[in-house]
């Protein structure tokens, strides 16, 4: 019996992790608009991963899905770059800074879980 090209269960946890990301950024986002010049920065990254997560989670392509998740890594980037700016500015506090981090850091291990899972199954079908 051949293993399943997908698997919801991981595929689902994946989203969660960037979900818990993306929309703490949003939360920033908002909270940072009219006391951070950048905080559309976090706005820009938020919206990116939503999208990108939500099409790798839909998809049924494993290639398509790698390609997405690995735009959740560029909005990954974008978000922690404004979560950089926003400290040095002064605008959050250590606690908020590390608090974000870790949603990231987080994100980043499911997602490249995710992705070695894909890559190697598509190995096997080849």
């Amino acid at each position: 019996m051949t293993e399943a090209l997908f698997n919801v269960h991981t595929a689902g946890n994946c989203f969660q992790a960037h979900r818990k990301l993306f929309e703490a950024a949003a939360v920033l986002a908002r909270q940072l608009s009219t006391t951070f010049d950048d905080a559309d920065l976090f706005q820009l990254g938020g919206v990116c991963m939503r999208i990108a997560a939500e099409s790798a989670l839909q998809t049924s392509d494993p290639k398509e899905a790698l390609r997405r998740w690995q735009e959740c890594t560029l909005a990954e980037r974008q978000i922690r770059i404004a979560t950089y700016r926003a400290l040095r500015a002064g605008c959050i506090d250590n606690e908020l800074y590390d608090g974000l981090f870790r949603l990231a850091k987080t994100a980043a291990r499911v997602r490249e879980d995710e992705r070695l899972r894909l890559r190697w199954r598509l190995l096997r079908l080849v």
